[in-house]
Parts: C-alpha cells; sequence; structure tokens
C-alpha cells in the first residue's frame, strides 16, 4: 500500500485510505502498514516515533478515523506538542473539517445540528442520537454529550443524486457526524450502522418535509 507523508514543525501526518482500521486491534491496522513499509523515510519516523512515545501508546496518534472513513492521521513530533495538543482538546480548542457524501439533494446551504448523543444502551458500536427533549428526560445526563455538528453545502451531483457536504466539528464524541447526519434523514452514502440499505426510498420521501433545527 502506498502511504502519503506530510510534515511540518509541529506534526507527521498520513493519509489513510478507507477501510483500514487507524490503530492496532483484530483487524490489520494503518500502523501495522506503517510498521511493515519498506520506504526508507518510513521507517526512520517510526523508529523514531518507536524511541520517543512506544508502541503501546500508538506512537501518540493525535486522532483516529472510523474504518470506512478516509484522511488524515497525525502523529506529534515531541511530547511538548503532545501534551499542548491534548489541553486544547481537553478544552475544545481543536477544530476538525470533513468532506461528506449523502444521499439525495441537500436543501439548506448550511445548518447546525445540535441533538444530544449517548452511547447505545445495548451496543458499543452504535451512538444513539435524541431527537426529542422527552426522550433526554430519560437518561443519565452525565452520560450525554451535548454536541454541535456544523454542515455547508458544497455540490450537489444530480446524476449520482448525492450531496457533497463540509463537515465542521469543534467538540465531538464517537460517530458523531454519521449518526447526526442520519438524524435529519441525509445519512453518508456508505453508512452501514444508522440506515438500512433496503429502507433508503423511504428515507429519501422522508426526506422532502424533513423539519431543520437551525
Amino acid at each position: 500500500m502506498k502511504i502519503t507523508i506530510y510534515e511540518d514543525d509541529l506534526f507527521y501526518y498520513f493519509w489513510k485510505n478507507h477501510n483500514i482500521p487507524s490503530t492496532f486491534g483484530k483487524e490489520k491496522s494503518f500502523l501495522d502498514f506503517l510498521l511493515e513499509s519498506k520506504d526508507k523515510n518510513i521507517q526512520s519516523i517510526v523508529l523514531y516515533l518507536e524511541d520517543m512515545f512506544w508502541k503501546k501508546n500508538e506512537y501518540w496518534l493525535l486522532n483516529r478515523l472510523d474504518n470506512d472513513t478516509s484522511g488524515l492521521l497525525y502523529f506529534a513530533k515531541t511530547p511538548l506538542v503532545k501534551e499542548k495538543y491534548k489541553k486544547a482538546q481537553a478544552e475544545w480548542k481543536i477544530t476538525k473539517y470533513y468532506i461528506a457524501d449523502v444521499y439525495w439533494n441537500f436543501v439548506k446551504n448550511s445548518l447546525k445540528i445540535s441533538y444530544p448523543i449517548w452511547h447505545h444502551k445495548f451496543s458499543k458500536d452504535r451512538m444513539v442520537v435524541f431527537l426529542d427533549a422527552k426522550q433526554t428526560g430519560k437518561i443519565d445526563k452525565k452520560r450525554m454529550h451535548k454536541v454541535d455538528t456544523e454542515i455547508e453545502k458544497l455540490y450537489y451531483d444530480k446524476n449520482r443524486n448525492v450531496t457533497t457536504l463540509l463537515v465542521k466539528i469543534s467538540k465531538w464524541i464517537r460517530h458523531q457526524i454519521r449518526a447526526h447526519l442520519s438524524s435529519i434523514w441525509f445519512p453518508i452514502v456508505w453508512e452501514k450502522i444508522y440506515i438500512k440499505k433496503a429502507g433508503l426510498e423511504k428515507l429519501q420521501l422522508f426526506s422532502i418535509w424533513i423539519k431543520y433545527e437551525e
């Protein structure tokens, strides 16, 4: 697998393709590909990260992406950079941007989704979006995550019936973008957890009538 690298004074950046886990687990991950690379430049970076941060700490990988998501993974170059980043992240001072393709024509030019998100009661791999205030009254408020997903429409492809969105998050939780977009009936095109393909026609009908939260 060809690995694309970029670096600046603070971080090493690597482009992760889709269908690859970000870090170590049951499946072969992007970190495993880094360790196995024959590219001398990558080997020198991995040796440096191993010496500085160790494998057990994932070489201080500062972000993760869902298996099906492609994008940049980045690593701190020094312990000081890592500590400053973690502090800024804890204070929600980091803003992340994503490009997402969703089904159908997204009629709004921009939108902020602010529905609370909670971990699913029975499934570790799933989140729940609360669309109604009555629902949130039934759960422990400490376990409920109040996060915003901001969306800007970039392009609508009539042939594919797909809209490309710019998505911005400054405070985030697992599967936030996927869950939020599906909650307003515009799921990401590769979505597997928060949509059933057999129901796409029904979802398209509902999307015409959906009321957006301004």
